[in-house]
């Protein structure tokens, strides 16, 4: 028995999440960006590693700062970056070469993924990389040439897929967001380019021998002639292509009588040719079988062999096909390339394996402060995502109507006047530092208030809250706790990164991707 996981579950997986966003009714999952840790690292350029247990789930619980509810503009689908370069190869696409093979990158065989982004932010997609051939000409060109099938003058076939805006939030050095439909009008799609049973492109896959191209002494002939005697018969067979002065477009030769060096054309002749100075030209042909209209292509020789087969024009509605060789020679096979169902740039995302969602939330959007629930005054190392917290205290989840844009999750307290306590610093209750009942880290504080973070233990009002370093001692007048429950919904994603400070006046853009 054998199985396997589809690289387009990535994508259903990645695309429910963002859909949820987009409902936001109470039975969908409640997203929040959050960040946390103001407390220095043993080594501040290297950040902590994170083991996905409990503990360090708890850990980042206890480090968290303040979050934000994730609307439907923060969410979306992306893919990794692949800028188009001079002088790369890159996979073409191929129906029977797996998903993961054409959106990844060979550094052995030096080939890069099926698709590209240009310095124009047109994303295409690979149709032939001409025989693998190295790409030396960007593609330029959208959806209203040729239904989006770009042809480069370094042999390359691209498909255009969409636009990227500059002003577009989700396009970064290391992603580039990807619609799902061509309805997403802001990322330059249309239904103009997708063509439903494409026939792009055709492979030789062996390449037999013998084949030849050929112009020949022909004699006379009139119009209306689909018999005509040549000098010489070599290197002529039935079905090869037949063109020249007087011969109907598209002509091939039905019989040959070798003995006599005639051949009977499939289209009687529509113009007086041959004789002295008009040879005509008998060439291998491609013929192609198949369900769908217009596909048109020619053969490419090399000492005998058939190198290649370059559509000239591109067919459509062509849900099966095969392509025959006909020529002087022998064992030339081929394998029709055909385009997935409703098209190329029907789901850009799908095609391009999106199974990554980024989630871009600004942090001081409404003002540095966010309405004075996050400090200006502290930095961060931590952040990530949190689904389905609870109301502290509460059992159950938070709904789209009952979640709070923006919340603290500091525990805040109230103090008798006094001096400062150092910033960051350990702060507790108890004999001593080392034997504390209450103990946490000063995130913030103003006037006669401080937030803390990382608590522990059972704070007790009236006693003193002293400070490990700065030694200062104050009495704990009330208690204000945070704003989910700690511990509560689940952390999908965490990351540890080197501080941020935040200031006055200053918003930070945080852009997070959850991979599937």
């Amino acid at each position: 028995m054998t199985s396997i996981i589809k690289k387009k579950t990535g994508y259903q997986n990645a695309k429910i999440l963002r859909d949820t966003q987009y409902n936001s009714g109470n039975t969908d999952p409640v997203i929040y960006v959050y960040i946390g840790n103001h407390v220095p690292y043993a080594n501040e350029a290297s950040p902590d590693s994170i083991v996905d247990t409990i503990v360090d789930e708890k850990l980042t619980w206890n480090n968290m700062i303040a979050a934000k509810k994730v609307t439907a503009s923060d969410v979306e689908l992306v893919i990794p970056r692949i800028n188009w370069t001079a002088n790369g190869v890159y996979q073409q696409y191929d129906d029977t070469v797996s998903a993961n093979t054409l959106l990844s990158a060979n550094t052995t065989s030096g080939v890069n993924p099926m698709y590209i982004i240009t310095s124009e932010r047109n994303v295409y997609k690979c149709m032939s990389n001409n025989s693998s051939a190295n790409s030396t000409v960007e593609p330029s060109g959208d959806y209203t040439t040729s239904n989006g099938n770009i042809a480069t003058a370094d042999g390359y076939l691209w498909k255009y897929m969409y636009n990227v805006k500059p002003s577009n939030k989700f396009l970064t050095s290391d992603w580039i967001p990807a619609p799902y439909s061509t309805n997403q009008l802001d990322y330059g799609t249309s239904t103009t380019g997708v063509v439903d049973g494409e026939l792009q492109n055709i492979v030789v896959t062996t390449s037999g021998s013998g084949y030849y191209n050929s112009i020949v002494t022909v004699s006379a002939f009139t119009t209306g002639c689909s018999t005509l005697t040549l000098a010489n018969t070599t290197n002529v067979s039935a079905n090869m292509t037949v063109s020249g002065t007087g011969i109907f477009t598209g002509a091939y030769i039905s019989t040959v009588d070798t003995p006599n060096n005639k051949i009977t054309l499939s289209s009687a002749t529509t113009a007086n040719g041959g004789g002295s100075g008009n040879n005509i030209t008998i060439s291998t042909r491609v013929y192609i079988d198949g369900d769908g209209t217009g596909a048109e292509a020619t053969a490419g020789l090399s000492s005998g062999n058939v190198a290649n087969v370059t559509v000239t024009v591109i067919g459509t509605g062509y849900s099966k096909a095969n392509a025959f060789i006909y020529g002087s020679g022998t064992g030339a096979n081929t394998r029709v390339i055909l385009s997935p169902k409703y098209g190329h740039a029907y789901n850009p995302a799908n095609e391009l394996g999106a199974g990554n969602i980024m989630f871009a939330s600004r942090v001081g959007e409404i003002d540095t402060t966010e309405g004075g629930l996050i400090s200006s005054n502290t930095s961060f190392r931590q952040y990530g995502i949190l689904i389905n917290p609870h109301k502290y205290s509460n059992t159950s989840a938070v709904s789209h109507s009952t979640a709070n844009s923006v919340i603290t999750q500091t525990t805040n307290l109230t103090l008798v006047a006094g001096s400062a306590y150092t910033q960051d610093e350990y702060v507790y209750q108890g004999s001593s530092a080392n034997n504390a009942t209450f103990y946490a880290y000063l995130n913030y504080q103003e006037s006669n208030e401080v937030w803390l973070t990382r608590v522990q233990g059972t704070l007790t009002i009236g006693l003193p809250l002293i400070g490990a370093t700065s030694g200062v001692s104050r009495t704990v007048i009330t208690r204000f706790s945070p704003e989910f429950e700690p511990y509560s919904g689940d952390i999908i994603y965490t990351e540890n990164a080197v501080k941020t400070d935040r200031a006055e006046g200053q918003a930070e853009n945080i852009k997070l991707v959850v991979r599937y």
